[in-house]
């Protein structure tokens, strides 16, 4: 798949480009399921599907305080988009002067010119140009004026719930890591590179990988949860889970245990993100690791002392195990 930043960028297809517009934080089933009708399209009529979206998040230009944190990095969410089949991931970048672009501009500049769209698909809430005053129904009344039609995707419901990325946030924050998995169609998942910490894991028996985090993710609430854990190779900044195109194709997957917080027990102040690979034995410091959470075992709390905290890492462990096996039959390590 190709990644690319400006309509110029987009190479020609004899079929025409088939394009789907959003935000796409996450990829979650809703986005999924315009996604995939996205490219059965594009397949069916000779052209080639091409997600546009955006970076950073709208809410990060013009309401910088309240803008959310995000659920994938750009690099991750176009190796999630390439699993699914799309053939271009625009990212166009988000600046005031595109907040300011009346609907008409957007659609004659963007998609007519820019891109020759054939087919363009948003969700039902999409919203676009100046003050955010276009709509879907605009966008439809617009393309139509160029002969180009507009499919809107109704929402996706699951559990009476609007499958959403805000949702999947608010899930996440409270450490509800299965409901997450649930909208998402896989388990929420963090890349970093390993770097240097206190290596008091290794003393305790347990020793953890440290993560470096792009800034702004989205972390799960703190505490310790059941992850499996995969390393990426060099070229790579996300694997799709097994079951997903791609899933089974690269390396092995570790069973593990993440402990997301602070270390009251040793009165530590910083949030970091702590994993221990069940069952592995070897130098990670400098690798990236992808980890995914599965399930939340307990909240983060101080103990009384190191052999009380190791006493409840043995129990994690055996936790971890058990939870791990259900999931991931005959592969986790």
């Amino acid at each position: 798949m190709l990644l690319v930043h400006t309509t110029a960028a987009v190479p020609p297809s004899p079929g025409g480009n088939w394009v789907a517009i959003g935000h796409w934080d996450g990829v979650h089933r809703g986005h999924q399921a315009i996604i995939r009708n996205l490219v059965a399209g594009a397949r069916a009529a000779g052209g080639q599907a091409v997600v546009m979206g955006f970076h950073p998040h709208a809410m990060a230009v013009l309401r910088p305080t309240e803008a959310p944190r995000q659920l994938q990095t750009v690099p991750e969410r176009a190796e999630t988009l390439a699993a699914l089949g799309v053939d271009v991931h625009l990212v166009l970048p988000f600046t005031r002067e595109l907040a300011n672009t009346p609907p008409e501009a957007f659609v004659d500049e963007v998609l007519i010119r820019g891109l020759r769209a054939r087919h363009v698909m948003v969700g039902f809430n999409f919203t676009f140009g100046r003050g955010g005053e276009g709509t879907a129904e605009t966008l439809r009344e617009l393309c139509r004026r160029h002969g180009v039609p507009v499919t809107v995707c109704p929402p996706l419901r699951l559990g009476g719930e609007t499958v959403s990325s805000t949702l999947v946030r608010y899930l996440l924050a409270a450490g509800e890591v299965e409901r997450a998995a649930e909208l998402l169609g896989r388990p929420y998942s963090l890349s970093g590179t390993v770097v240097p910490g206190d290596r008091r894991g290794r003393l305790l028996g347990f020793p953890t990988a440290n993560l470096a985090l792009a800034e702004g993710r989205q972390l799960p609430g703190e505490g310790v949860y059941a992850v499996r854990v995969r390393v990426l190779p060099p070229d790579r900044h996300y694997l799709p889970p097994p079951g997903w195109p791609g899933g089974d194709a690269e390396g092995p997957i570790y069973g593990g245990m993440a402990n997301i917080g602070r270390r009251p027990t040793f009165a530590g102040e910083e949030l970091r993100v702590e994993v221990h690979l069940l069952d592995f034995s070897g130098d990670l410091y400098g690798q990236r690791l992808q980890v995914e959470f599965i399930a939340r075992l307990r909240p983060e709390r101080a103990f009384p002392g190191p052999e009380a905290l190791r006493a409840q890492l043995e129990a994690d462990a055996a936790a971890s195990r058990a939870i791990l096996v259900d999931y991931l039959p005959g592969r986790v390590r």
